[in-house]
């Protein structure tokens, strides 16, 4: 992704921030549906068939303010936050509602990540259109897959569509699951908690012995 492009995010998302100051419509959420893909985010994860134990090292990739950190506390996750987002004005926003919360601006498509992750997540950062969003999202699962230890998840606008914005990006949910499975043979897609939305996990938790089953489900089986 080239710099002007990011420019123009940090531009747009600049002059939402001065018209509609802290608040979902800010962040291009027009409708009050950030919690349902907050939940549907982190249930995989920590309240799922096979939660991942706490604490947890969390990345939240295009933070925005930093609520998802909020939505972890409210549900008594005990999670090591962190929160990075491309744009310095959404970030100094966040630190002031949350100024607890570790929350920095960058670029880490081009500029890597420091450090790794137990549990890696993004919700609405692909939604926009660019000039090559499949090598963006390419790079973003290589970045997500090299800094996390236990799996990522993304969320998505859905190609089964019955209305298109120029301005947006529509994914198709066969080509982004068939990109998953080549980092993992562990992969879950949910297209089933909104019509026109869908979210991939990827989890790399997939050792399995001579049942030929995720030990997590080996249970099951018995």
């Amino acid at each position: 992704m080239k710099g002007e492009a990011w420019d123009r995010m940090r531009e747009m998302y600049a002059a939402r921030l001065a018209e509609t100051g802290y608040s979902p419509e800010t962040l291009g959420w027009t409708k009050p549906k950030h919690r349902l893909r907050y939940r549907i985010l982190t249930d995989y994860w920590f309240d799922g068939a096979d939660p991942v134990g706490q604490p947890a090292s969390l990345l939240d990739f295009g933070c925005g303010f930093g609520d998802l950190a909020a939505y972890c506390e409210a549900r008594g996750l005990d999670i090591d936050y962190h929160g990075i987002d491309l744009s310095p004005d959404l970030i100094a926003a966040g630190r002031k509602v949350f100024p607890h919360l570790a929350l920095d601006a960058g670029s880490p498509i081009e500029d890597g990540l420091d450090r790794s992750y137990d549990v890696i997540v993004s919700s609405g950062a692909h939604n926009y259109a660019l000039e090559n969003n499949e090598d963006y999202i390419r790079r973003t699962f290589e970045l997500f897959d090299a800094s996390s230890r236990i799996g990522f998840a993304v969320n998505f606008l859905s190609d089964r569509v019955n209305h298109r914005n120029a301005e947006n990006y529509y994914a198709s949910p066969a080509k982004i699951l068939d990109l998953a499975l080549s980092f993992s043979r562990r992969v879950q897609i949910r297209h089933d908690y909104m019509p026109f939305e869908f979210t991939i996990f990827v989890d790399k938790r997939t050792e399995f012995g001579e049942l030929t089953v995720f030990e997590a489900f080996e249970a099951d089986c018995g």
